[in-house]
């Protein structure tokens, strides 16, 4: 308990593993659970509450950041899906007395009253994340008997609470990015339908849709993180000594994808060739294989795999040509051309802001300058083949 209890005083910042730093201020209550008004509230057999609040998940002040409750446990991603530069807190609750489940590979599996939780805010200057924040939306997965039900609760301007909007919006906002530059992001807060868009995972024409979680996996969770006062810990490690966790295994023995922190920071050129290549794909395997793998409807209408673990290089794109895409080729040929990524339908897609051709389809706006930077490199470090030969 001691533990949790000092977790709950973990501001959003790189010393509790939650992201950017939040601007100093005044302490906040060493209970969350008091200051919260009691313990999480989660009842799967009503209907969803109106208000975030309700949950008693965590508190929120623009100048003191995130103070969780008891089993909400915070965590980052080793690379992270882009969301138009929208910073982003993420969370598990764990009910008292359930725990949950290692997978190896997929998303841990959530007990039912398991709540995946996903804040999503944006700072006036990135390259000042402590001041002039904003909170836009919170998205929750909810674990049911029939599986995870997804949420999408948007903040109030007043930055107080978050309510119920199942039809989503989308917002103009403006900022100056890593670089300096002023953005203006086409911010889609998505309609509770939309979400199936990544989180659903359909096998066969005929079977069921399935909502699943993308990023609480084992090879994204694989990283030491400093807790503050807590102490530095791994974070598999961290959630099996809290409890919330079982069946994980020594993280030492597991896989881990590529921390794209220092690409962010210093871009790709200190890179070396093995970097280069592991980054890349754990960049494609964040942001893509949700969608594009062998389970998954567009995976097995496009033949584009790109989870992490294919090593089939025409399946990963490489000389193949795009089943149906349309305009989305941009006029080119074939998804990766090694040694070319301007003529690359693979990059194409990744840069491009055109409607109907960018890809993602949701959740981007605006291009990921660093993120694109990467799959640049690194199609261009393959060995050049000529496509039309082979």
């Amino acid at each position: 308990m001691r533990r949790f209890a000092l977790l709950a005083l973990c501001l959003l910042s790189p010393a509790c593993g939650g992201g950017p730093a939040t601007p100093d201020g005044p302490p906040v209550p060493p209970d969350a659970n008091t200051a919260l008004g009691g313990p999480v509230v989660v009842d799967v057999n009503a209907p969803p509450p109106t208000l975030l609040s309700a949950y008693k998940f965590f508190l929120w002040d623009p100048a003191t950041g995130f103070q969780f409750n008891d089993r909400v446990v915070p965590y980052e991603l080793n690379t992270a899906l882009f969301s138009d530069y929208a910073l982003k807190q993420r969370a598990i609750y764990i009910p008292p007395g359930t725990t949950a489940k290692f997978v190896d590979e997929d998303a841990f599996d959530l007990p039912i009253g398991g709540v995946a939780i996903k804040n999503f805010y944006f700072a006036a200057d990135l390259r000042s994340p402590k001041t002039n924040l904003q909170l836009i939306e919170t998205r929750l997965m909810v674990r049911h008997a029939d599986g995870l039900h997804a949420l999408p609760y948007i903040w109030s301007a007043d930055q107080r609470d978050a309510v119920l909007s199942p039809a989503g919006e989308v917002r103009a906002i403006s900022f100056i990015d890593y670089s300096g530059t002023l953005q203006t992001s086409n911010y889609l807060i998505p309609e509770r339908n939309q979400c199936a868009t990544c989180h659903g995972r359909q096998t066969a024409p005929s079977a069921p849709v399935e909502t699943i979680l993308v990023g609480l996996k084992a090879r994204h969770l694989n990283r030491v993180t400093d807790y503050g006062e807590l102490g530095k810990f791994n974070e598999i490690s961290h959630m099996t000594d809290l409890g919330v966790l079982s069946g994980a295994p020594d993280p030492s023995t597991l896989s881990a994808a590529f921390d794209f922190r220092p690409i962010e920071a210093n871009g790709v050129a200190s890179l070396s060739e093995a970097d280069l290549d592991v980054a890349a794909r754990s960049y494609l395997d964040i942001n893509c294989a949700h969608c594009h793998n062998p389970n998954a409807i567009q995976g097995i209408t496009s033949q584009l795999f790109l989870n992490h673990d294919n090593n089939d290089g025409f399946h990963l794109g490489i000389c193949k040509r795009p089943g149906s895409a349309g305009q989305g080729t941009g006029g080119f040929t074939f998804d990766i051309e090694p040694g070319d990524p301007d003529t690359s339908i693979l990059y194409f897609r990744t840069h491009t802001t055109d409607v109907g051709a960018m890809m993602p389809l949701l959740g981007r706006s605006i291009t990921h300058t660093r993120g694109t930077e990467l799959l640049r490199a690194w199609i261009a470090a393959q060995p050049r083949i000529d496509c039309a030969t082979e």
